[in-house]
């Protein structure tokens, strides 16, 4: 399939959802994520249609997985099935700023062993809109580093600050 429209992205959804409200908090989260990332697209030269269906399809994993730290990888795996690679790489890279391999052994996560860090810029925008959005309000970067800082640690707040210091730079280039 490769290229999906915002139509299809949220049938995928509704497809896999365990339930409609599952999916209705999903999809507002997404439309949310969503809005953040297409305000930054509108500066930042990047592939604005994957941005916009990868933000609705970038959480799909959620209705699979039991422990929310593995829902990337579940959602990657569902994308790569229905014929969308880019959109998988997003799914399975947009937690945090990134999970490294020493995020992984530092932290003994439960995932294997290899990097989910954000490489492309539409990879970075889906990553740090979602950071970004609180269930389906919009907050600060200040807010999301002090999200992270509680819930996973410092290093991780590093992280968060510095992809949203990114974005910024790309937006004034």
């Amino acid at each position: 399939m490769e290229h999906v429209t915002e139509k299809q992205a949220i049938s995928l959804l509704k497809k896999y959802a365990a339930s409609e409200e599952d999916f209705k908090a999903v999809l507002a989260h997404s439309m949310s994520v969503q809005k953040v990332a297409l305000k930054i697209c509108k500066k930042v030269k990047c592939d604005v249609k994957l941005v916009k269906t990868a933000c609705l399809l970038h959480d799909i994993g959620r209705f699979q997985c039991i422990k929310p730290i593995g829902h990337g990888i579940t959602g990657a795996k569902i994308l790569l099935e229905e014929g969308l690679p880019r959109h998988a790489l997003i799914a399975e890279r947009h937690l945090g700023a990134g999970i490294s391999k020493e995020d992984i052994k530092e932290q003994k996560l439960a995932l294997p062993l290899k990097d989910y860090v954000p490489k492309t810029v539409e990879e970075k925008i889906v990553c740090h809109a979602d950071n970004l959005i609180f269930n389906t309000r919009v907050g600060t970067l200040n807010e999301a580093v002090g999200r992270f800082n509680k819930e996973i640690g410092k290093k991780c707040g590093k992280k968060v600050r510095a992809l949203g210091k990114e974005i910024e730079r790309l937006k004034k280039k």
